[in-house]
């Protein structure tokens, strides 16, 4: 039997979570009175963002520490769309880093000059920002 269960992540800016799944393409729904996830046999929970995984979704939820979670019933997404936990963790981590440092850079002035991003085989990426005045 399958179930829900919690990954916890460092994901703490909502904003930068959708254009990071904008990019994947991965369709999504939030609201403020929450949006429902699915799980095996038709099991529910409620969350501020619902990833759909085809049958499946994966419910993003605010943690006690104010970061949130990614909340699925894992078994059900790998076996219908092939992808195991940590590599969606691993997608929407990577995405979302990426998203934060463009947000950031925004924040305080800075333009984007390349988005021609070279990824180097330890996972890191470069990209080059400039500022005027």
């Amino acid at each position: 039997m399958s179930h829900f269960t919690k990954v916890a992540t460092k994901i703490n800016n909502l904003t930068a979570l959708m254009k990071a799944l904008d990019k994947l393409k991965w369709k999504y729904t939030t609201a403020e009175q929450g949006v429902e996830v699915r799980g095996y046999q038709g099991q529910k929970i409620t969350a501020e963002l619902s990833i759909n995984m085809g049958k499946y979704d994966i419910g993003v939820v605010k943690a006690a520490d104010g970061n949130y979670e990614l909340v699925s019933d894992w078994w059900g997404v790998e076996t219908t769309v092939g992808k195991t936990e940590q590599e969606v963790v691993e997608e929407v981590n990577r995405e979302y880093a990426y998203a934060r440092v463009i947000q950031a850079c925004e924040e305080q002035g800075y333009q984007i000059a390349r988005e021609d991003i070279q990824q180097a085989e330890d996972g890191t990426v470069k990209l080059v920002a400039t500022k005027w005045g």
